[in-house]
Protein backbone atom coordinates (compact mmCIF):
# COMPACT_ATOMS: atom_id res chain seq x y z
CA UNK A 1 0.00 0.00 0.00
CA UNK A 2 2.89 2.38 0.67
CA UNK A 3 3.12 5.05 3.34
CA UNK A 4 0.96 8.10 4.05
CA UNK A 5 2.57 11.37 5.15
CA UNK A 6 1.86 15.12 5.13
CA UNK A 7 2.09 16.74 1.71
CA UNK A 8 4.95 19.14 0.93
CA UNK A 9 5.47 21.49 -2.03
CA UNK A 10 7.79 19.03 -3.78
CA UNK A 11 4.89 16.55 -3.97
CA UNK A 12 2.79 18.81 -6.20
CA UNK A 13 4.03 17.58 -9.62
CA UNK A 14 3.54 13.94 -8.62
CA UNK A 15 0.14 14.71 -7.12
CA UNK A 16 -0.88 16.37 -10.39
CA UNK A 17 0.06 13.23 -12.34
CA UNK A 18 -2.00 11.07 -9.98
CA UNK A 19 -4.98 13.43 -10.20
CA UNK A 20 -4.91 13.45 -14.00
CA UNK A 21 -4.53 9.68 -14.34
CA UNK A 22 -7.23 8.91 -11.79
CA UNK A 23 -9.86 11.27 -13.15
CA UNK A 24 -9.10 10.71 -16.82
CA UNK A 25 -9.56 6.98 -16.27
CA UNK A 26 -12.76 7.49 -14.29
CA UNK A 27 -14.29 9.90 -16.80
CA UNK A 28 -13.44 7.60 -19.69
CA UNK A 29 -14.91 4.61 -17.86
CA UNK A 30 -18.22 6.40 -17.24
CA UNK A 31 -18.29 8.28 -20.57
CA UNK A 32 -18.22 11.68 -18.88
CA UNK A 33 -17.22 14.95 -20.57
CA UNK A 34 -13.58 15.80 -19.99
CA UNK A 35 -11.49 18.88 -20.61
CA UNK A 36 -8.03 17.92 -21.94
CA UNK A 37 -5.02 18.64 -19.78
CA UNK A 38 -2.94 21.64 -20.82
CA UNK A 39 -0.42 24.11 -19.42
CA UNK A 40 -3.21 26.22 -17.92
CA UNK A 41 -4.70 23.28 -16.00
CA UNK A 42 -1.23 22.31 -14.71
CA UNK A 43 -0.64 25.87 -13.51
CA UNK A 44 -4.08 25.93 -11.87
CA UNK A 45 -3.37 22.68 -10.02
CA UNK A 46 0.01 23.96 -8.80
CA UNK A 47 -1.52 27.23 -7.59
CA UNK A 48 -4.36 25.50 -5.76
CA UNK A 49 -2.14 23.02 -3.94
CA UNK A 50 0.21 25.79 -2.84
CA UNK A 51 -2.87 27.62 -1.56
CA UNK A 52 -4.00 24.54 0.39
CA UNK A 53 -0.54 24.01 1.86
CA UNK A 54 -0.51 27.62 3.04
CA UNK A 55 -3.97 27.58 4.63
CA UNK A 56 -4.74 23.91 5.42
CA UNK A 57 -1.41 22.11 5.66
CA UNK A 58 -2.82 19.84 8.36
CA UNK A 59 -5.43 18.55 5.91
CA UNK A 60 -3.04 17.83 3.01
CA UNK A 61 -1.72 14.26 2.68
CA UNK A 62 -0.03 12.02 0.12
CA UNK A 63 0.59 8.31 -0.13
CA UNK A 64 3.83 7.22 -1.73
CA UNK A 65 5.98 4.28 -2.71
CA UNK A 66 9.58 5.42 -2.50
CA UNK A 67 9.80 8.73 -4.35
CA UNK A 68 6.56 8.15 -6.31
CA UNK A 69 3.32 9.81 -5.17
CA UNK A 70 0.47 7.30 -5.42
CA UNK A 71 -2.42 9.27 -3.91
CA UNK A 72 -3.47 12.55 -2.35
CA UNK A 73 -6.15 13.93 -0.05
CA UNK A 74 -6.88 17.54 0.88
CA UNK A 75 -9.41 18.64 3.50
CA UNK A 76 -10.39 22.21 4.32
CA UNK A 77 -11.97 23.72 7.42
CA UNK A 78 -13.90 26.92 6.70
CA UNK A 79 -15.50 28.28 9.87
CA UNK A 80 -17.93 25.52 10.95
CA UNK A 81 -17.81 23.66 7.60
CA UNK A 82 -15.43 20.80 6.74
CA UNK A 83 -14.82 20.12 3.03
CA UNK A 84 -12.99 17.29 1.28
CA UNK A 85 -11.45 19.24 -1.58
CA UNK A 86 -9.49 16.42 -3.25
CA UNK A 87 -9.05 12.67 -2.95
CA UNK A 88 -7.42 10.63 -5.70
CA UNK A 89 -5.47 7.39 -5.95
CA UNK A 90 -3.37 6.29 -8.91
CA UNK A 91 -5.29 3.63 -10.89
CA UNK A 92 -2.38 1.21 -10.44
CA UNK A 93 -2.76 1.46 -6.64
CA UNK A 94 -6.55 1.53 -6.25
CA UNK A 95 -8.35 -1.10 -4.12
CA UNK A 96 -5.23 -1.52 -1.98
CA UNK A 97 -6.39 0.48 1.06
CA UNK A 98 -4.64 3.71 0.02
CA UNK A 99 -7.89 5.65 -0.47
CA UNK A 100 -9.21 4.57 2.92
CA UNK A 101 -5.97 5.57 4.66
CA UNK A 102 -5.93 8.98 2.98
CA UNK A 103 -9.58 9.62 3.84
CA UNK A 104 -8.96 8.74 7.49
CA UNK A 105 -6.21 11.38 7.66
CA UNK A 106 -8.41 13.96 5.95
CA UNK A 107 -11.37 13.26 8.25
CA UNK A 108 -9.14 13.76 11.29
CA UNK A 109 -8.41 17.35 10.24
CA UNK A 110 -10.63 20.10 11.61
CA UNK A 111 -14.05 19.44 13.14
CA UNK A 112 -14.80 15.73 12.82
CA UNK A 113 -18.40 16.10 14.04
CA UNK A 114 -19.61 19.32 12.41
CA UNK A 115 -21.26 19.77 9.02
CA UNK A 116 -19.31 18.65 5.98
CA UNK A 117 -19.45 18.49 2.18
CA UNK A 118 -17.83 16.10 -0.28
CA UNK A 119 -18.29 16.43 -4.04
CA UNK A 120 -17.76 12.79 -4.94
CA UNK A 121 -16.69 11.15 -8.17
CA UNK A 122 -18.66 8.44 -9.97
CA UNK A 123 -16.38 5.79 -8.47
CA UNK A 124 -18.63 3.47 -6.39
CA UNK A 125 -15.73 2.71 -4.03
CA UNK A 126 -15.44 6.40 -3.15
CA UNK A 127 -19.19 6.73 -2.57
CA UNK A 128 -19.11 3.72 -0.26
CA UNK A 129 -16.24 5.18 1.78
CA UNK A 130 -17.98 8.52 2.19
CA UNK A 131 -21.34 6.99 3.07
CA UNK A 132 -19.70 4.83 5.73
CA UNK A 133 -18.05 7.96 7.11
CA UNK A 134 -21.50 9.44 7.76
CA UNK A 135 -22.19 11.45 4.61
CA UNK A 136 -25.66 11.40 3.02
CA UNK A 137 -25.82 11.01 -0.75
CA UNK A 138 -27.50 13.54 -3.05
CA UNK A 139 -27.29 12.45 -6.72
CA UNK A 140 -26.22 15.15 -9.16
CA UNK A 141 -25.73 15.87 -12.85
CA UNK A 142 -23.50 18.15 -14.89
CA UNK A 143 -24.91 20.29 -17.71
CA UNK A 144 -22.55 20.39 -20.67
CA UNK A 145 -22.34 21.47 -24.31
CA UNK A 146 -22.67 24.39 -26.72
CA UNK A 147 -25.09 27.15 -25.88
CA UNK A 148 -28.38 27.81 -27.63
CA UNK A 149 -28.59 31.54 -27.04
CA UNK A 150 -32.18 31.77 -28.22
CA UNK A 151 -33.15 30.04 -24.97
CA UNK A 152 -31.55 32.70 -22.77
CA UNK A 153 -33.92 35.59 -22.03
CA UNK A 154 -32.68 39.03 -21.10
CA UNK A 155 -32.40 39.52 -17.34
CA UNK A 156 -32.25 42.58 -15.12
CA UNK A 157 -30.60 43.21 -11.79
CA UNK A 158 -27.33 41.35 -12.46
CA UNK A 159 -24.10 43.36 -12.52
CA UNK A 160 -20.38 42.74 -12.63
CA UNK A 161 -18.86 42.07 -9.24
CA UNK A 162 -15.37 42.40 -7.79
CA UNK A 163 -13.50 42.12 -4.51
CA UNK A 164 -15.66 44.88 -3.01
CA UNK A 165 -18.62 42.47 -3.20
CA UNK A 166 -17.02 39.78 -1.06
CA UNK A 167 -19.08 40.74 1.99
CA UNK A 168 -22.21 39.97 -0.02
CA UNK A 169 -20.77 36.63 -1.14
CA UNK A 170 -19.75 35.79 2.43
CA UNK A 171 -23.24 36.57 3.76
CA UNK A 172 -24.98 34.45 1.11
CA UNK A 173 -22.55 31.55 1.57
CA UNK A 174 -23.07 31.61 5.33
CA UNK A 175 -26.82 31.48 4.74
CA UNK A 176 -26.66 28.62 2.22
CA UNK A 177 -23.80 26.46 3.55
CA UNK A 178 -23.14 27.76 7.03
CA UNK A 179 -19.68 29.19 6.30
CA UNK A 180 -17.78 31.63 4.15
CA UNK A 181 -14.99 30.47 1.84
CA UNK A 182 -12.31 32.45 3.66
CA UNK A 183 -9.16 32.67 1.51
CA UNK A 184 -10.72 30.65 -1.33
CA UNK A 185 -12.58 33.61 -2.85
CA UNK A 186 -9.28 35.10 -3.95
CA UNK A 187 -8.30 31.87 -5.71
CA UNK A 188 -11.62 31.68 -7.55
CA UNK A 189 -11.35 35.28 -8.73
CA UNK A 190 -7.68 35.01 -9.70
CA UNK A 191 -8.37 31.90 -11.80
CA UNK A 192 -9.77 33.79 -14.81
CA UNK A 193 -12.89 34.26 -12.71
CA UNK A 194 -15.65 36.77 -13.46
CA UNK A 195 -17.98 37.54 -10.57
CA UNK A 196 -21.60 38.47 -11.21
CA UNK A 197 -23.78 39.87 -8.43
CA UNK A 198 -27.49 40.42 -7.77
CA UNK A 199 -28.42 42.78 -4.94
CA UNK A 200 -31.92 44.06 -4.25
CA UNK A 201 -32.44 44.55 -0.53
CA UNK A 202 -32.56 41.16 1.16
CA UNK A 203 -32.60 39.37 -2.21
CA UNK A 204 -28.96 38.71 -3.05
CA UNK A 205 -26.67 36.29 -4.76
CA UNK A 206 -23.43 35.82 -6.66
CA UNK A 207 -21.78 33.53 -9.16
CA UNK A 208 -18.25 33.16 -10.51
CA UNK A 209 -17.61 32.04 -14.10
CA UNK A 210 -14.16 30.82 -15.18
CA UNK A 211 -12.75 31.53 -18.60
CA UNK A 212 -16.22 32.11 -20.11
CA UNK A 213 -16.88 28.35 -20.07
CA UNK A 214 -17.57 27.11 -16.55
CA UNK A 215 -19.89 28.22 -13.76
CA UNK A 216 -17.64 27.67 -10.75
CA UNK A 217 -20.10 28.44 -7.94
CA UNK A 218 -23.51 30.05 -7.46
CA UNK A 219 -25.33 30.96 -4.26
CA UNK A 220 -28.48 33.04 -3.88
CA UNK A 221 -31.27 33.79 -1.44
CA UNK A 222 -34.09 32.54 -3.69
CA UNK A 223 -34.60 30.66 -6.99
CA UNK A 224 -35.55 33.78 -8.97
CA UNK A 225 -32.25 35.45 -8.08
CA UNK A 226 -30.36 32.24 -8.83
CA UNK A 227 -32.09 31.92 -12.21
CA UNK A 228 -31.17 35.48 -13.16
CA UNK A 229 -27.55 34.92 -12.18
CA UNK A 230 -27.23 31.62 -14.05
CA UNK A 231 -28.96 33.03 -17.14
CA UNK A 232 -26.60 36.00 -17.26
CA UNK A 233 -23.58 33.79 -16.55
CA UNK A 234 -24.46 31.54 -19.49
CA UNK A 235 -25.14 34.54 -21.71
CA UNK A 236 -21.56 35.66 -21.11
CA UNK A 237 -20.07 32.27 -21.93
CA UNK A 238 -18.33 31.29 -25.13
CA UNK A 239 -20.13 30.38 -28.36
CA UNK A 240 -17.35 28.17 -29.72
CA UNK A 241 -16.43 26.09 -26.67
CA UNK A 242 -18.33 23.67 -24.46
CA UNK A 243 -19.90 25.23 -21.38
CA UNK A 244 -20.19 23.43 -18.02
CA UNK A 245 -22.54 23.83 -15.05
CA UNK A 246 -21.78 21.21 -12.42
CA UNK A 247 -23.16 19.60 -9.27
CA UNK A 248 -26.87 20.11 -10.04
CA UNK A 249 -28.93 18.15 -7.50
CA UNK A 250 -32.68 17.53 -7.44
CA UNK A 251 -33.18 20.60 -5.25
CA UNK A 252 -31.89 22.86 -8.04
CA UNK A 253 -34.78 22.64 -10.52
CA UNK A 254 -34.28 26.33 -11.35
CA UNK A 255 -30.85 25.34 -12.74
CA UNK A 256 -32.31 22.35 -14.60
CA UNK A 257 -34.82 24.59 -16.37
CA UNK A 258 -32.23 27.23 -17.22
CA UNK A 259 -29.69 24.76 -18.59
CA UNK A 260 -32.32 22.95 -20.66
CA UNK A 261 -33.45 26.24 -22.16
CA UNK A 262 -29.82 27.00 -23.03
CA UNK A 263 -29.50 23.72 -24.95
CA UNK A 264 -27.08 21.97 -22.59
CA UNK A 265 -27.05 18.19 -22.10
CA UNK A 266 -27.20 16.48 -18.70
CA UNK A 267 -24.73 13.78 -17.69
CA UNK A 268 -24.87 11.90 -14.35
CA UNK A 269 -21.81 12.62 -12.23
CA UNK A 270 -20.85 11.81 -8.68
CA UNK A 271 -23.11 12.82 -5.81
CA UNK A 272 -22.97 15.82 -3.53
CA UNK A 273 -22.46 14.19 -0.12
CA UNK A 274 -23.37 16.00 3.07
CA UNK A 275 -22.72 15.43 6.77
CA UNK A 276 -25.07 17.08 9.24
CA UNK A 277 -26.78 20.30 8.19
CA UNK A 278 -24.48 22.93 6.66
CA UNK A 279 -27.50 24.99 5.55
CA UNK A 280 -30.34 24.75 3.02
CA UNK A 281 -27.89 24.50 0.07
CA UNK A 282 -30.65 25.61 -2.30
CA UNK A 283 -30.49 27.57 -4.49
CA UNK A 284 -26.85 26.62 -4.55
CA UNK A 285 -24.29 25.18 -6.98
CA UNK A 286 -21.18 24.15 -5.02
CA UNK A 287 -17.58 24.58 -6.07
CA UNK A 288 -15.40 21.56 -6.67
CA UNK A 289 -12.48 23.04 -4.75
CA UNK A 290 -14.20 24.56 -1.72
CA UNK A 291 -17.66 22.99 -1.53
Amino acid sequence: MGDVRPMVVDDIPGANEVWERAFSEMRERFHLPHQPRDAASDARFDSRLRHFLQHDAGGAWVSHEGDRVTGLAIALQRERLWVLSMLAVDPSTQSSGVGRALLERALAYGDATGPGIILASRDPRAMRRYARAGFALRPSVVAWGRLRRAGLPAVTGVRDGDASDLELAIAVDRFQRGASRGPDYEVLLDDAGQMLVFEDGARRGYTIVRDATRVMVLAATDPAVATALLTEALARCSDDRDVEVGWITAEQQWAVRTCLAAGLEFHPVGPVMVRGYPGPMSPYLPNGMSG
